[in-house]
């Protein structure tokens, strides 16, 4: 009997957690080393440990993003800061809300194994993931660090799908050029795709977290529990490495010799991916 009087109060407690805890929806631009903290902090728990149901959403489009968040249909974004600044720019009210990582560009611009030097891309197709987002951001800031600009050099770039299926066509030779992170490009290294410039020594924001001024404004409470609660993943994935690469193989789909290239300390001690 008083088994089930204890279950009974837990069942309840259980309970009243699920009903107060507050519904959010995350949409996350790709599945990349970037995203653990987010996926440990859903998993294990932490986002209903601070009082929060999350949902978290693939969303590959940038300006997807930017209307779901203008709309509230997500609360927060994980995604390109060129993006959202250039939603800005057109009037739409955003704010970045924190970063995890260190603010480098932990990417490289990866060229097909016939390309020896910059001048080789004239007339050659790059892929990107759409228009406005981060790799395109970075594809045309690595462009420009190798003296070459997409029109007078005939340059063809093309929108053709999240990193993964721009990893694939870079192997598979349909385009010859793309700007990938180091998990990717170490992989793609493997398969004789080329290093041409890495992007780590360029000063740029690694995929913060965002969301629309007016939903921080109504909602700050919600606003600083989820930041305590990534700040809390981010914590565990650095301290318990383990646990960080087991959610980081579930994900990004791995062994746990890439996963560990994801996983690895910059030089200045901070983690990059």
């Amino acid at each position: 009997m008083f088994a089930k009087k204890v279950w009974l109060i837990v069942a309840m407690t259980l309970f009243a957690v699920q009903v107060n805890a507050e519904q959010i929806k995350v949409a996350y631009s790709g599945v990349s080393a970037a995203g653990t903290p987010l996926w440990l902090a859903k998993e294990e728990g932490i986002f209903a440990k601070h009082g929060l149901d999350a949902d978290l959403v693939a969303v590959r489009s940038a300006p997807v993003q930017v209307t779901a968040l203008v709309s509230n249909e997500a609360q927060f974004v994980r995604g390109s800061v060129s993006s959202m600044l250039t939603a800005a720019a057109q009037g739409a009210k955003l704010k970045i809300i924190l970063s995890l990582f260190v603010e480098r560009a932990s990417y490289d611009f990866l060229v097909s194994p016939s390309i020896t030097r910059p001048g080789d891309l004239k007339g050659k197709k790059i892929g990107v993931q759409d228009f406005s987002g981060l790799l395109w951001t970075l594809t045309m800031v690595s462009l420009r660090e190798l003296g070459l600009d997409p029109q007078r050099d005939n340059i063809n770039v093309q929108a053709i799908g999240d990193s993964t299926v721009i990893a694939q066509s870079l192997a598979t030779g349909i385009i010859d050029a793309a700007a990938l992170d180091k998990l990717q490009s170490v992989r793609l290294q493997g398969q004789g795709v080329k290093v041409l410039l890495d992007l780590r020594r360029i000063a740029f924001p690694s995929s913060p977290f965002m969301g629309a001024e007016s939903y921080i404004e109504k909602n700050p409470k919600v606003v600083e529990n989820f930041i305590k609660a990534l700040i809390e993943a981010s914590t565990i994935m650095r301290a318990q490495k383990e646990r960080g690469l087991a959610v980081l193989q579930k994900h990004i789909k791995t062994d746990r010799a890439l996963a560990e290239i994801g996983y690895k300390r910059g030089p200045d001690g901070l983690y990059f991916y």
